[in-house]
């Protein structure tokens, strides 16, 4: 029968040379056939399987297709709770990768624009749960070179100067394409570290390139953060396309 020929074959990541060619599908139902099988709970064992074909970057479909077949094989059809329990698992998984793959900008290491005004807005959230008004607490501290299409380095850089000048930012995220920005708590010493940011990273060193000593290299500024959470979004989008 199919089931036992399913039951039964080996796990192809343990036969020798097969192991090349990783374990298929089938292999990450096998948990999920034999508690059909022996009448044991098969709902973790589905969501088992969703998480790891997601890992594996197998469609939706596709996974619940071999899930079908993995029952059929028993002689039943999937239960809601079996495909509740996939769906979830997989889309958990699909998203937690989505959502770190979104957060880091390849390049830089820094966050990335899209992480920057989803913690914009976790931070109006919490100011309005604490009674606080977040453009008197924080503010937007954007940098930029003074030179056209800065490179990757460039921007990393600049991400390193404000980890370093300012304590505990709320998040240091590439903005656009040429800027770095983080989101800081304004306080009685803010002037002091703006000042200290534009020693370290706005003039060109005086050991630099003849003719470039002491010139602007980096743009230094503030802005003030919307009243209403609800234009950070646009608030945050026009000084990445500006």
């Amino acid at each position: 029968m199919v089931i036992d020929k399913l039951l039964h074959e080996p796990d192809p990541a343990t036969r020798g040379r097969h192991r090349l060619r990783g374990p298929s599908h089938d292999t990450v139902f096998r948990p999920l056939l034999q508690a059909l099988a022996g009448g044991s709970d098969p709902v973790p064992h589905a969501a088992a399987a969703g998480r790891r074909l997601a890992e594996r970057e197998v469609p939706l479909t596709a996974a619940l297709d071999v899930l079908r077949k993995t029952y059929s094989a028993a002689g039943e059809e999937p239960s809601f709770e079996a495909i509740r329990a996939l769906c979830q698992s997989w889309t958990e998984c699909t998203l937690t990768y989505l959502h770190a793959s979104s957060c880091e900008d390849a390049g830089t290491g820094l966050a990335t624009t899209p992480h920057l005004r989803t913690r914009l807005t976790e931070l109006y959230r919490i100011a309005e749960r604490h009674g606080w008004y977040l453009p008197d607490t924080h503010t937007l501290v954007i940098t930029e070179p003074v030179t056209a299409h800065p490179c990757d380095s460039q921007l990393a850089n600049l991400g390193g100067a404000l980890g370093t000048v300012f304590r505990e930012p709320e998040v240091i995220a590439r903005l656009g394409a040429a800027r770095v920005a983080t989101i800081v708590r304004v306080d009685d010493h803010f002037a002091e570290h703006v000042g200290t940011l534009r020693s370290m990273i706005g003039y060109w060193p005086d050991d630099a390139e003849p003719g470039t000593a002491g010139t602007p290299r980096t743009k230094i500024w503030s802005e003030r953060l919307p009243t209403l959470s609800d234009w950070s979004d646009s608030f945050v989008n026009d000084l990445a396309l500006t």
